[in-house]
């Protein structure tokens, strides 16, 4: 019995240092960060990027027993919140010299002074929660002259902080001493840049520079991102960069636009569907996590990290700042996930980068509305330069057809239909009257846009099943539906004069104008698509077309009216609806009244809802325009 009391004893001490081993500090700095100002979170390094935090005092000199303001915040851009924190006032000419102490704290709650190699020489955090930007009072020694910086190491998450975030140099002298007039305190730390200038009497010629992620993907690591071509910018709205060290492979991940998760994820193939996903994750409470998830090819539920193995990742460096969600880790060379072996060293994958702006549970990343795109090819991870995207060639030429189909070549046989069957009286086009032969021209050109359309979309991505909010594909769906029916209705459709010529006739009239109007609404939902990559303003030039096509469409009718009124001798009893309900009356052959300045207004609308429609399959061709444009000005 003596052995196995032992065995269980030494069980017991070992996990107890264990415990004692994995203590975050979540209520203070530990004793033996007072030397270095090391938060000790096993083993992690700080941050190598500039600090989005700094130290500014309420003077640059300050007597001997006399105290000054202290703060701790972030002076570029939005205030970035403070996890952790320590601060010391250090001896210029001694930096390990802690010197004088602070008297107030501005919230007891979760801030504290502590004693590190003097009485209330230090203040730090009492709770990991978020704080703001801190304010403490500082009492200068009495007993000291000299320089003094102070010093911070500053948390934003556990396993991102910043070291040696240093003030500007205060002078401590003698009580007798004249101080120098107050100035503005300065903002910028020591190791920082200092803060954008203004330049109102000419432009800042100097470009800002390329964050982390961007340097060395020309000559060190391997860049992918999204949009295309918006590395060399630094403007991509999500990359990834892999940095290959004999056999250590780090990866690096950053989104903009203050998403909720940047993802990146290791493909045999350019589609979504059984990849190895790696989620860098920004949580409620502004912590971010890093995890790894295993994607499903278009059915539910999609993504899954329960099916993924988490060791395999480890954290190294995360932030958020100014809405830009970065996280920095390694992956180990070999791991086995989903029953495939991921060679990071022997095999090549496509590289896919996506983000998002909400999640769908706790262990779901949701849809990715912000940013997604794929390698046209894989590749070896080794491999230095920036990858190339999937070719778009198939979206493109889906949107521009469509555009065609329903902007154009719809929106002109629609009109056509309504306003012109007593226009051109008598006159003939393949034996049938000139109006139903340009009508019918017109919606066989639609029908095959809109086929030729379908067909591209599903080729791309493999399905007609869809996941997000947007419901273009929804919408877009239905309308091919309907389109399909309407040429199979028309050519079952009764002879004129039948009883069931009407119901016909109203049935065909109610289908192709619904799926005019869906067709334009998806046209609409499609701006905002993120595949798409329209610009925003996208959406003034569609507004323009509705509004342009309305008018045309009073500005007939009442012609029509005005029309209808003269045959009946001034009695307006009868729209050009009145014809769906059988033949019109042999009286009203001929052409109508202001037959003529219908074709005129015919004239000018044709060539304008052209243009319309041109000027969308530009956009589509040239997506994203705001790249093309901005690359344009850079040169």
């Amino acid at each position: 019995m003596l052995p196995r009391k032992r065995n269980c004893n030494l069980i017991i001490l070992t996990v107890l240092c264990l415990v004692r081993i994995s203590f975050q500090h979540g209520s203070g700095a530990p004793p033996g960060a007072c030397i270095d100002q090391m938060p000790r979170h096993s083993g992690i390094l700080p941050q190598s990027s500039v600090p989005p935090y700094s130290i500014i005092t309420s003077a640059s000199q300050v007597k001997q027993g006399d105290s000054l303001n202290v703060t701790i915040g972030s002076p570029f851009g939005a205030p970035v919140p403070i996890g952790g924190f320590i601060v010391q006032a250090r001896a210029i000419q001694n930096p390990e010299q802690i010197v004088g102490k602070f008297l107030t704290v501005p919230d007891p709650a979760t801030t504290q002074i502590i004693n590190c190699r003097g009485d209330n020489d230090t203040v730090t955090h009492s709770t990991p929660e978020d704080k703001p930007p801190l304010t403490f009072v500082w009492q200068a020694p009495k007993d000291f002259l000299g320089g003094v910086e102070f010093k911070a190491t500053v948390a934003q998450g556990y396993a991102t902080f910043w070291r040696n975030v240093g003030s500007p140099l205060v002078e401590v002298v003698t009580p007798d001493t004249e101080l120098n007039p107050p100035t503005t305190p300065t903002t910028t730390p020591r190791n920082s840049p200092p803060p954008p200038v203004i330049m109102e009497s000419k432009p800042k010629t100097t470009p800002p520079p390329l964050d982390l992620i961007y340097q060395g993907c020309a000559d060190t690591k391997l860049c992918f991102g999204v949009p295309q071509n918006c590395i060399p910018t630094g403007n991509c709205k999500a990359i990834v960069a892999v940095f290959v060290a004999g056999d250590t492979y780090t990866f690096e991940i950053q989104g903009t636009d203050n998403p909720k998760y940047v993802a990146a994820g290791l493909s045999t193939d350019n589609k979504m569907g059984d990849d190895s996903a790696m989620e860098c994750v920004r949580n409620d409470n502004g912590r971010i996590n890093l995890y790894t998830s295993w994607t499903y090819p278009k059915v539910e539920p999609y993504v899954k990290r329960s099916d993924s193995p988490q060791e395999i990742v480890q954290l190294l460096e995360s932030s958020t700042i100014d809405g830009k969600l970065y996280c920095k880790f390694r992956r180990d060379v070999v791991s086995v996930v989903m029953g495939q072996t991921f060679d990071l060293a022997k095999n090549t994958y496509n590289l896919m980068v996506l983000a998002g702006s909400s999640m769908k549970d706790t262990e779901r990343v949701g849809f990715h509305d912000l940013a997604y795109e794929a390698t046209g090819e894989p590749l070896a991870l080794a491999t230095v330069g920036t990858a190339a995207a999937s070719s778009k060639l198939l979206l493109k030429l889906h949107g521009a057809f469509m555009i065609l189909a329903w902007l154009g070549s719809a929106s002109l046989g629609i009109i056509v239909a309504r306003y012109f069957r007593k226009t051109w009286v008598g006159k003939t086009l393949g034996g049938k009257d000139m109006w139903f032969a340009y009508h019918r021209i017109l919606m066989v050109i639609t029908w095959l846009l809109t086929v030729a359309g379908f067909i591209l979309i599903v080729l791309e991505v493999g399905t007609i099943a869809t996941t997000g909010d947007n419901p273009h594909a929804i919408t877009g769906l239905i309308t091919v539906i309907l389109c399909f029916l309407q040429p199979i209705g028309a050519y079952f459709r009764p002879h004129p004069g039948t009883k069931k010529r009407p119901y016909f006739n109203w049935g065909h009239w109610f289908l192709g104008n619904a799926a005019h109007i869906l067709g334009i609404a998806t046209i609409f939902f499609a701006v905002s698509l993120q595949k798409a990559e329209l610009p925003s303003w996208s959406i003034f030039v569609m507004a323009a077309f509705v509004v342009f096509h309305v008018v045309m469409h009073i500005v007939l009718s009442l012609t029509v009216c005005v029309s209808e009124g003269r045959i009946s001798n001034g009695r307006v009893n009868a729209f050009p609806m009145k014809d769906m309900l059988g033949p019109r009356p042999a009286a009203e052959r001929g052409d109508a009244p202001f037959s003529g300045f219908r074709k005129h207004l015919l004239g000018v609308y044709a060539p304008i809802i052209l243009l319309f429609a041109i000027a969308m399959i530009c956009l589509v061709a040239l997506a994203p325009i705001s790249d093309t444009y901005s690359n344009m000005m850079g040169a």
